[in-house]
């Protein structure tokens, strides 16, 4: 989707998110987690697709067989868990719970691909710029800040230190390296707020350049995604929510619900997946 404007990616995936957290229905959670998976596929590759894919299925799972535990309302009961029935409906609410939160996760982690610190910057900054400035920093930071714990760990473990597979031992390696992590942290916030006065940052008004204006086809895909995130949330709110107790229910209008989130989905599914083959089956000509 790098052909669209920044503004379009955010609309596109922020429409989904609004969808996907504000809809009960479980149709639509299952949707939107599988068409996240296969953008996230396309935009960051197989390795790391797979790797969210993983962690979203434990957590669906886990979702799904533990709130039956705690909840125990439902009228088709699977068995008996100390005298207390453990039901499908549960099962079933747990599990929908499990695939919106995934599929979340999975969407903000395509956002994180499909938009940078830059664009980030450049659409908020209009708006609010120390907004903007927060967001950005904050979305290339928790990376940087993940990959600088793993230098750390792997640089204590190859000089010998911490070596003990205790208990005590993991923890005291685990502080460490916290520690070294904040400390770099705070050198780093304090360069970055040294960095922006010495620039003059917030002492004058601040002008912009945009190369990504909005064209012909970014207005038509911001209007697509807008009318599709409206027309899921109405039907939603009309009756397109899964009713999960006392007995599995699925609204009146939940399967026309779902065919339109399923549409806003599949419209950065067929950019990406154009994209992916055109870098890959195209050549350059003689």
């Amino acid at each position: 989707m790098k052909g669209l404007a920044p503004l379009s990616r955010l609309a596109a995936v922020m429409g989904i998110l609004l969808v996907i957290m504000f809809s009960r229905s479980l149709s639509a959670a299952g949707a939107g987690f599988i068409a996240g998976l296969i953008c996230l596929f396309l935009v960051e590759g197989r390795r790391k697709g797979l790797k969210w894919a993983c962690g979203a299925l434990a957590l669906c799972a886990a979702t799904a067989v533990i709130d039956p535990v705690f909840s125990h309302r439902g009228m088709t009961v699977l068995l008996f868990v100390n005298d207390r029935p453990y039901t499908l409906e549960s099962m079933l609410y747990g599990l929908e719970l499990g695939l919106s939160l995934s599929g979340a996760g999975v969407w903000l982690a395509v956002l994180r691909g499909l938009v940078n610190e830059r664009e980030m910057l450049g659409i908020f900054g209009r708006f609010s710029p120390k907004l903007a400035m927060t967001v950005s920093m904050t979305l290339g930071f928790i990376p940087r800040l993940i990959r600088k714990n793993s230098r750390i760990r792997e640089a204590q473990r190859g000089a010998g230190l911490f070596g003990g597979d205790s208990p005590s031992g993991r923890l005291e390696e685990v502080s460490a390296v916290f520690t070294a992590c904040m400390a770099w942290s705070a050198e780093a916030a304090a360069g970055a707020a040294q960095s922006m006065n010495a620039r003059g940052f917030g002492t004058h008004k601040i002008t912009f350049s945009d190369r990504r204006a909005l064209r012909l086809k970014d207005v038509l895909f911001i209007s697509a995604a807008v009318l599709l995130t409206v027309g899921g949330l109405v039907l939603s709110a009309l009756g397109g929510a899964t009713d999960f107790f006392p007995k599995v229910d699925f609204g009146r209008y939940e399967m026309a619900m779902t065919a339109v989130y399923m549409a806003e989905c599949i419209l950065p599914i067929i950019i990406l997946a154009k994209e992916r083959l055109q870098w890959t089956l195209y050549g350059a000509k003689d």
